[in-house]
């Protein structure tokens, strides 16, 4: 199946973090998806069907969408971009601080008859 992203697709897909999605087609049923210089994934078209990758490298990337239509798909994986973000963000966060020992709640104890 040979088709063509249409050039706004081409340009900007919408905007991350601050950054601005671009796509640049790379084959004939190829889209390579970037933000800023960063590739994320690719869009790929299996029959009728966009298949979303995400991934920085197209034979380690992995399925997390598909739809009828090219846009769909792009923004779903942006959308799973920010969501894998967001929680590596949240990781990267120091764990909070232990309460003090004199402020802790006794531990329930279990009756034994």
């Amino acid at each position: 199946m040979v088709w063509n992203v249409p050039d706004v697709y081409r340009r900007n897909v919408e905007r991350v973090n601050g950054e601005i999605a671009t796509s640049r087609q790379l084959g004939d049923e190829l889209v390579e998806v970037c933000i800023g210089e960063t590739v994320v994934g690719y869009v790929e078209a299996a029959g009728p069907v966009f298949v979303a990758l995400h991934g920085s490298r197209y034979d380690r990337a992995v399925e997390v969408a598909q739809s009828l239509t090219f846009d769909v798909a792009a923004a779903a994986l942006l959308a799973h971009v920010r969501v894998v973000e967001h929680i590596a963000t949240e990781l990267a966060k120091p764990a909070p601080a232990p309460a003090k020992a004199g402020k802790q709640k006794p531990a329930a104890t279990a009756r034994v008859a």
